[in-house]
């Protein structure tokens, strides 16, 4: 295994999380901490395949016969799949946006300040960075809401964990891509304006601004509940810090691939007295350094640093001595910060990066009177909403008419998503599955019940499903025996569709198959 590529790794498990072929950008050792998370290794086996992106080939490695996987294996697995679900759709022209004629010039900026800023950059959310020894520590509670927003108000951003459950992640991230492939199927046609899909965002060069719908858009009114509802640790912080009516100002996704430049630091408002808009950056998979997590620069939400940062002639210097903290965030987690910090998106890295997708919330200061100074990322389908007023929306989405409760308990968000996949909706279906496979969102693991919805979801042609119950037919997971043909079946079905990993899937059970006839 070379250090220097993507591994790209199908883990054969009985207890296995999306039940696809991940590609991530992981060191050699990984093989190491898989082995350790698992039990019963019966067979462990290098071969090879192509990966989705198109380059060279690179490891493949397989662990079958796995009895005993703990929940919190179980979630690893699933963020490894979730990280690999990439887009093969071709990048249209945005030709027209504000940086168009400055798109090398920008380019080149960023990678000269990233080598001015190389010398010491933290994580976001470690203690000051500060390595120490591991010791047992008892289980107390988090630092109180004031005691955070007052961290937010004077580091200008913070750290947010798990306010998102993986597998809601997974799906949004899923159905985030396949929006974003048929905007720009539309817009490659020749159609549509890329402006009807997209923001303008800094640096489009293997990057987007995709816009999100909320209305009928299940999925992110499922992962919104959660972040704003279920978790609440986001509310609690707007609502100390602004106030119940900051209003939702934007709601999108940021997309980058492998070859997205790293940006130019930037804060995304000029500096006045008050913070205009808090900002939120949810990820929708683990962040890993070669996918360009975002840099923050801490504590430059204040007058003097914007001085400093508007002073031309000093401002590399500046850059040069201000620490920074990148945010390598799990599925999940979240970075919230003032829109005055300092920030750039960082270099996805052609070789080692992969797919990265945020999806993102910034709520309006009222009490902030100057101009904003940007345009919002949102679509004008996207109704003026107070922080109160979009929870008492999602909470009328999600109730139960019999309950007549206010608020939606994790059992109440999956009857609605089992009312939405008895319906006939493909991508609940699809997530009720994943759902009983990993034991997540408050159900326990049922292999029997999620081969039902993968199978209804895989008639509908998602090639998702297909791939997942090709996975199980090869496994024999949730069905009476291994059936490598229908397995050859399902995974050619999402190979048609460009599925990630269906295509060496099935060329590995078409192998399979053949030794098998050929035994005597």
């Amino acid at each position: 295994l070379r250090p220097s590529g993507k591994y790209y790794h199908k883990l054969k498990l009985n207890l296995m999380a999306r039940l696809i072929l991940p590609t991530l950008a992981l060191m050699p050792s990984l093989l190491g901490v898989i082995l350790s998370c698992c039990s019963n290794v019966n067979t462990l086996f290098l071969s090879l395949a192509a990966i989705s992106n198109g380059h060279e080939v690179e490891a493949f490695v397989n662990i079958r016969n796995n009895d005993v996987v703990s929940k919190q294996t179980k979630r690893n697995l699933l963020l490894l799949a979730s990280a690999t679900s990439s887009s093969k759709s071709t990048m249209p022209d945005f030709s027209g946006g504000f940086d168009s004629d400055r798109i090398d010039a920008l380019a080149k900026r960023g990678i000269f300040e990233a080598k001015l800023m190389q010398g010491d950059v933290g994580v976001l959310g470690d203690n000051n960075n500060i390595k120490k020894k591991k010791t047992k520590k008892k289980k107390t509670k988090g630092p109180s809401t004031a005691i955070v927003a007052r961290t937010l108000n004077k580091e200008g951003v913070i750290k947010l964990d798990g306010i998102l459950s993986a597998s809601t992640a997974a799906m949004l991230r899923e159905e985030i891509l396949e929006r974003r492939n048929s905007a720009y199927d539309a817009i490659s046609s020749g159609d549509e304006d890329w402006r009807k899909y997209f923001a303008d965002v800094l640096l489009k060069r293997n990057r987007c601004d995709l816009l999100l719908p909320f209305e009928g858009n299940k999925s992110l009114q499922m992962a919104l509940h959660e972040i704003l509802i279920s978790s609440n640790k986001l509310t609690s912080l707007i609502q100390t810090t602004v106030g119940d009516d900051a209003t939702l100002y934007e709601l999108s996704s940021l997309i980058s691939e492998p070859g997205s430049p790293r940006q130019p630091v930037h804060p995304d408002n000029p500096y006045q007295e008050h913070s205009p808009l808090y900002t939120v950056f949810i990820a929708l998979q683990d962040i890993t350094e070669p996918m360009g997590p975002t840099i923050f620069l801490p504590r430059t939400n204040t007058a003097s640093a914007h001085a400093k940062y508007n002073d031309v002639s000093g401002r590399d210097a500046f850059l040069e001595s201000s620490p920074s903290v990148a945010a390598l965030l799990n599925a999940g987690d979240a970075s919230l910060f003032d829109s005055r910090s300092m920030h750039c998106g960082g270099a996805n890295d052609e070789r080692e990066g992969s797919t990265r997708v945020l999806l993102y919330m910034s709520f309006r200061n009222p009490r902030a009177t100057e101009p904003i100074g940007n345009v919002g990322s949102v679509l004008p389908s996207v109704k003026k909403m107070t922080i109160k007023e979009l929870r008492s929306k999602l909470t009328a989405i999600f109730q139960d008419d019999e309950a007549g409760d206010a608020t939606l308990t994790t059992s109440g968000a999956n009857d609605e998503i089992q009312l939405s996949a008895e319906k006939g909706d493909a991508l609940a279906q699809l997530q009720l599955g994943i759902s009983y496979y990993v034991g997540d969102n408050g159900l326990e693991v049922n292999h029997s019940e999620a081969i039902r919805w993968f199978e209804l979801a895989a008639a509908q042609g998602n090639a998702h499903a297909q791939f997942n119950l090709g996975c199980c037919h090869s496994l024999g997971v949730g069905v009476p025996q291994p059936n490598v043909e229908r397995a050859i079946q399902l995974f050619q079905l999402a190979a048609e569709q460009d599925y990630p990993g269906a295509k060496e899937a099935y060329d590995e059970a078409s192998e399979q198959q053949k030794s098998e006839l050929q035994s005597p």
